[in-house]
Order: C-alpha cells, then sequence, then structure tokens
C-alpha cells in the first residue's frame, strides 16, 4: 500500500503511559511515497472536534475517530496520506494529534511533547480552537510558550552571533488558527472587520500578558532540545546517503546496458563513463541537500572513479580472453606445422614468417579484439621467438650472412612493436588524464549551479525572516512596546546586511567553496587506483603461458 492510497489512518508516534515512540509501519509508508508532500497537523483542545476537520481535508466522513463522549478518542499522533486535493502529483499528509488539556492525563509535559512534534513535522500547523478567541483561548495557547523551551535553532550558538531567532522562523511552519462555533458579529469599534482583523486585534499585546508576539521575541533563543539544526543535519546524512547510493547505481546500470566489451579503445569506454557520470552527478544534485563540505559529492566521485576503474578492468581482461582465443584458432595451422617438422628445411625459415605473418594479416581483420589486441599479439610473437631462432639457424639454404641479417630483421621488428605499446601506454594515459580532469570540470560545473540555486533559496528566505521581523517590530511600535521594537534593530540591520552580502553578484563564498572542492577533489581523483593491484594481477595471469 503506497502512502497516497492509505484507504485509514494508521499511528505514527504512539502515546503509551506517555511514553513517546515510533510506529514502524507508518514509517515504512512514508519511505515509499517519492512524492512531495504536503504536511498539515492540528492541534488543539480534547473534545473540539480536530478529527472531524481532517476527514474534511482529506474529503472524507470518516477516517480519524470521532468521539462523541468526555474521553478523548485520539492518542499520539495519527497520519493519513492522500492524494493533494489541488496540486498534482503531490500527496497531502495529514496529523491528528491528541487533545491537549485531557484531565486524565498524569503530566501535562506529554501535551508540549506532542505540540512540539507536530511543529517540527509540519509544514502547515492549525491551531484549533472553540467559541471565540478571548483571553482564555490565548492562555490555553501556552503551549507555544512552552515550545521554545523544547526546540533550539542551533546546536551551539556563540556569542557573535547573538540569539538564533532568524534560523527558528526559517524552520517554523505556516500558522493558521481554526475558530470553531464562531457566532459573534465581526465588528470592532462600530465597524466591520475581517477575520484576519479579527485575530490580530486578539493578538495584540496588553502590558503584563505575554502572548506569541512578545514570546517569538523574547523567547525564542531559550530551550534545550530538540534541536532543529541537529534534526537538519540528521536528515542531511540520511538523504545524501540515499542521494550518493541512488547516483552510483544509475552509472552502474546505465554502463551495463551501454558498454559493450570489449571496446574498441580506451577512449571509447572513457566517454561512455563521462556520460554516465554527468547522469549520476545530476540525479545527486536533485537530491542531495545540505550537503556541507560537499562530502557527499566527493564521496559519490571515489566511487564513480573505483567503478569506472573496475569497467577498465573488465574492459581489458575480456579484449584478453578474446584476442587469446582468436590466435589460439589462427594458430592452430602453425603449431601443427611446427610439431610435424614442416619448416625442418632447407628455405623452411621462409615458409615459418610467411606462415606467421599471415596469422598476423588475418588477426588485424578481426574486428572489435579491445584495448589489449596489441599487447596480446605481442605475447604471441615473443612466444614464438625461441623457435623462429631455431628453425632460422637449422636452415640449411641460408648463408650465415644471411642468417645475421634475417636476426637483426627480427629484433628490429620487435622493438618497433615494443615502441607502438610503448606509444599506446601513453596514449591511454593521456586520455585517463584528460578523462579525469573532464570529470572534475563537470562536477564542479554542477555545484555551481546547485549552489546558485541554494544562493537564490537563501535570498527569498532572508526576505521572508526580514519580512518578519519588520512586521513584529510594527507591531511592537503600534502596541507601545518602543523600547522592544527598538531591540530588533540590531537583528534587522544584521539581516539586512546578510541580504545584501548574499545578493552581490560575485558571491565569494560560493568562489571558496568551488575553489575548496576543487582542490579536494583533485586529490580524490588522481588518487592511486584501488583496483590496481588486481589489475596488474589479473590481466598477468591472463597473459601468462599455459
Amino acid at each position: 500500500m503506497s502512502g497516497s492510497n492509505m484507504r485509514a489512518p494508521v499511528c505514527l508516534v504512539e502515546n503509551i503511559s506517555e511514553r513517546l515512540s515510533v510506529n514502524q509501519e507508518a514509517l515504512q509508508i512514508l519511505d515509499q511515497i517519492s512524492q512531495p508532500v504536503v504536511v498539515v497537523a492540528i492541534v488543539g483542545l480534547y473534545r473540539t472536534g480536530k478529527s472531524y476537520l481532517m476527514n474534511c481535508l482529506a474529503g472524507q466522513n470518516h477516517g480519524f475517530p470521532l468521539g462523541s463522549t468526555v474521553q478523548s478518542e485520539t492518542k499520539g499522533i495519527w497520519m493519513w496520506c492522500v492524494p493533494h486535493p489541488s496540486k498534482p502529483n503531490h500527496t497531502l499528509v495529514l496529523l491528528d494529534t491528541e487533545g491537549l488539556g485531557d484531565v486524565e492525563k498524569g503530566d501535562p509535559k506529554n501535551d508540549s511533547w506532542i505540540f512540539a512534534l507536530a511543529v517540527l513535522l509540519s509544514s502547515v500547523f492549525v491551531y484549533n480552537s472553540m467559541g471565540t478567541i478571548n483571553h482564555q483561548a490565548l492562555e490555553q495557547l501556552h503551549y507555544v510558550t512552552e515550545l521554545t523551551e523544547l526546540i533550539r535553532a542551533k546546536s551551539s550558538p556563540t556569542p557573535d552571533e547573538g540569539d538564533d531567532s532568524m534560523e527558528f522562523v526559517s524552520f517554523f511552519p505556516d500558522f493558521v488558527w481554526t475558530v470553531r462555533d464562531f457566532t459573534l458579529e465581526l465588528k470592532l469599534k462600530g465597524r466591520p472587520i475581517t477575520e484576519d482583523e479579527y485575530l490580530e486585534n486578539a493578538l495584540k499585546l496588553v502590558p503584563g500578558l505575554k502572548t506569541l508576539v512578545v514570546t517569538y521575541v523574547d523567547a525564542i533563543n531559550s530551550g534545550a532540545v530538540p534541536c532543529l539544526e541537529n534534526a537538519v543535519t540528521t536528515l542531511a546524512q540520511i538523504e545524501n546517503s540515499a542521494a550518493v547510493q541512488k547516483a552510483a547505481d544509475h552509472y552502474s546500470e546505465q554502463m551495463a546496458q551501454r558498454v559493450r566489451f570489449p571496446t574498441d579503445s580506451l577512449q571509447e569506454l572513457l566517454d561512455l563513463h563521462a556520460a554516465c557520470e554527468k547522469e549520476a552527478i545530476e540525479i545527486f544534485m536533485e537530491n542531495s541537500f545540505k550537503d556541507e563540505g560537499q562530502e557527499f559529492q566527493k564521496k559519490l566521485a571515489e566511487i564513480i572513479k573505483d567503478k569506472k576503474d573496475g569497467f577498465i578492468l573488465q574492459n581489458e581482461e575480456e579484449s584478453v580472453k578474446y584476442c587469446q582465443a582468436t590466435l589460439d584458432q589462427l594458430s592452430v595451422a602453425l603449431v601443427e606445422s611446427i610439431s610435424a617438422g614442416t619448416f625442418s628445411v632447407p628455405g623452411g625459415h621462409k615458409l615459418y614468417l610467411e606462415t606467421k605473418e599471415r596469422i598476423e594479416g588475418d588477426y588485424y581483420k578481426v574486428p572489435r579484439k579491445g584495448v589489449k589486441a596489441d599487447k596480446v599479439l605481442q605475447k604471441f610473437l615473443q612466444s614464438q621467438v625461441a623457435i623462429e631462432q631455431s628453425i632460422l639457424q637449422a636452415d640449411k639454404g641460408l648463408t650465415d650472412a644471411q642468417k645475421v641479417i634475417a636476426e637483426e630483421q627480427a629484433r628490429k621488428e620487435a622493438a618497433e612493436k615494443e615502441q607502438e605499446l610503448m606509444k599506446q601506454k601513453l596514449q591511454e594515459q593521456q586520455q585517463q588524464m584528460e578523462a579525469q580532469s573532464k570529470s572534475l570540470k563537470e562536477n564542479i560545473a554542477q555545484l555551481k549551479e546547485k549552489l546558485e540555486q541554494d544562493r537564490e533559496n537563501i535570498i527569498r528566505e532572508q526576505n521572508t525572516m526580514m519580512e518578519h521581523k519588520l512586521k513584529v517590530q510594527e507591531h511592537l511600535l503600534n502596541e507601545g512596546f518602543k523600547e522592544k521594537a527598538e531591540e530588533l534593530n540590531a537583528e534587522i540591520y544584521r539581516l539586512k546586511n546578510m541580504i545584501d552580502t548574499t545578493q552581490e553578484k560575485d558571491t565569494p563564498w560560493i568562489a571558496e567553496a568551488l575553489e575548496k572542492f576543487g582542490s579536494e577533489l583533485t586529490l580524490v581523483l588522481s588518487a592511486p587506483a584501488k583496483l590496481a593491484g588486481n589489475i596488474v594481477k589479473g590481466i598477468g595471469a591472463l597473459l601468462k603461458n599455459d
């Protein structure tokens, strides 16, 4: 059962004997969701119709359990995943929480933890209440105040950083206050007002009574665990590990599908590698999240490098096996003639050379022998040196001078072939270096694009923070809290400087990150291949004479 096809809610966080635990079945359902999610959590006093409202959001008249008695039906946090009603290919995750203020609970602190979890898990946070927004309703929302004692934005703030309220704003979900069974006429001082104006008036600051805005300004930096920064770090570790695995798997699958062993040349294999690596990096970039110091991107680069080395080894092994089998087949007649003494006659040396050259010519005509074609042929020719020398010396049709010339010609041809092999080896080394440079450039190019996107997101986030700070300051001024409003000036000024710095065209931190990453990735890519020993050993074994 996929997450968006749930027939009924399941318990996500169990609350048994005032001890919270996570339901593994619910986690498995969440793990199956691949679409973007919108998480809506509802919190409020028990017996105020929260479950009914969540059923309405799900488009159902049943689902979350409803009750008609004074005893709360919902315990812990229940989850229901349904298709989003207005966003195609999105999943709506509804979280229904147990009622706050249940007299049957022994420890009221348990309410605060339920409240805190709802805030931490949701992207839209709904507070549900009955009747009007009055003094009692505001007092009932004291869990928001207590929440600041349970959540921190940063794990270890330093004196230079000041408070971390700006970071907290970026984590806090959208807040919706629903007032059920509201019967009063929406008027203020004789004039009609909107629902939003009614809420703003209800939340205005009263000297001596701390409400949402004062709490948000004064108490946001207090508290202990859970820490939002640590939660995000943990999430990043999980998501980035999964992103690395997904990207690496894609590389392996695509290489296995596209590479036809053995390839005609190393460059053919490296070109396929570059294409698959680019796709893998794109997948990683799409799925990675806050990869601090690009540690996971470097890990992916190392994994792909090792996998590339493995494909190179496999390509060489396949070439050696194919070429060796081809030469074995082509040289059957030569071996039989040597055994039969066909060349042990006057003029036998010339006959031998003609036979050997015919084998070489037929060998060259065979297609797709791979990267070890010349090496295997050279190994074969070396195995014939002693035989050729014996035939030459036994040929009574040649003078001593002619035999010396023949020996010199044989040595010259062998040296030329060794030179060709050396040239090929140097060419392949150059191709490897170019592939390494290409990999480095591709990683840096995609990282730069990712960082630029992050920069745009940071700018939007900082502007949202600025709007929030200015709105809070305006409320404080309007309600006569001039001193409190002035205390925000330093934060607003610091945030403005941050926005100005982030909006600079040549953002220093991006250039610094790219330079640092480039240096570190160069070391990763240029490190000795982990498979080097196996490559030498494997190829050596295949080339070894039987």
